[in-house]
Formats: structure tokens, sequence, C-alpha cells
């Protein structure tokens, strides 16, 4: 399965180089199910950390680029949750930090059951819709 994604995604599982690993223990030690995957000239760790999903992408020198992090739809911010109810129930959450919050990535569903992905700024100000 991982063999199919990673040729539909465009990623390969790989063993991070040493400066990369040392950057991302550096700054989440104590993860869970570390996970390497490159893309382009990037390396990303999917990892668990205090029991929630997160994705950090670094640069080949070892530094972050950003982090998403999967937020429990109880613990996102009010007024990206009134945003997503404008366009339908609220699925998913995922925060976007570079140095801090700077967005969000959605998935909500219509009252047909069509679901859509949102891009919301920090604010809660859509700057991208799509169907899925």
């Amino acid at each position: 399965m991982k063999n199919i994604l990673s040729k539909i995604f465009h990623f390969s599982i790989v063993n991070a180089p040493p400066k990369v690993k040392s950057s991302f223990l550096q700054k989440f030690g104590e993860s869970l199910n570390i996970e390497w995957l490159k893309t382009d000239d990037f390396y990303e760790a999917i990892f668990y950390l205090e029991d929630i999903e997160h994705i950090a992408r670094f640069d080949s020198a070892g530094e972050l680029l950003n982090l998403k992090k999967n937020l429990p739809i109880q613990s996102t911010p009010q007024h990206i949750k009134d945003k997503a109810a404008e366009h339908g129930e609220l699925m998913n959450v995922i925060e976007i930090r570079e140095d801090e919050i700077v967005g969000y990535e959605l998935i909500v569903r219509d009252e047909t059951l069509i679901r859509f992905s949102l891009l919301l700024n920090e604010k809660g100000g859509l700057l991208q819709k799509s169907k899925l």
C-alpha cells in the first residue's frame, strides 16, 4: 500500500540525514511512530506527540519549515469553527505553523454530504475552497 501511495503522491519513504534527524529530536524528542518521507527537496516526519498526529517539514540542512498538527475538533478555535459552519459540518482540522499559526486546512461536509477542503488564514479568512 505504501508503494502505491508513494507513486500517486510522489514521495519516497526514506531514512532522513543526520542533520534533519538531530533537528527533529531537538524539537520533538518525545515523539512516537515516526515515519520519514522525502518529497522534492524536503523531508517530512509524520509522528505522534501527546496522542496527536503531526507532520513536520524540514529542508536538507535540518531547518524546520512548517508544522502541521491534526487538531481535535473540540480544540479548534471558535472563529475557525464559525467559518467552517458557513460551509457545512466540520470533519477535520489541521493547524499550520511557520514559527506561529499561519492557517488552517479544514474538511467540511455540506447538507448533501459533498466534502470540501477549505484553506483559512489564522483569522479565519477563506483563502481557498475546493471540492474533494
